[in-house]
């Protein structure tokens, strides 16, 4: 199983949990369906995403919808 979650400084606020390894798609959609409706444009609350240098962080559909 892998767990992918939104960490913020108030917790955590979405997650995912898989059978198996995340791909794109699968963070993709993580990202779509689950954090981005707690963003808001900079510099409002939660407006900053970090990640790490995870190959799956760095697709062309990630960079578009964030």
């Amino acid at each position: 199983y892998s767990i992918v979650p939104a960490i913020t400084l108030d917790g955590i606020i979405a997650y995912d949990i898989v059978e198996g390894p995340v791909d794109t798609e699968r963070f993709l959609k993580f990202l779509k369906e689950q954090v981005m409706p707690f963003t808001s444009p900079y510099p409002g609350p939660h407006s900053v995403l970090v990640m790490d240098n995870c190959g799956i962080h760095h697709g062309d559909g990630i960079r578009h919808l964030v």
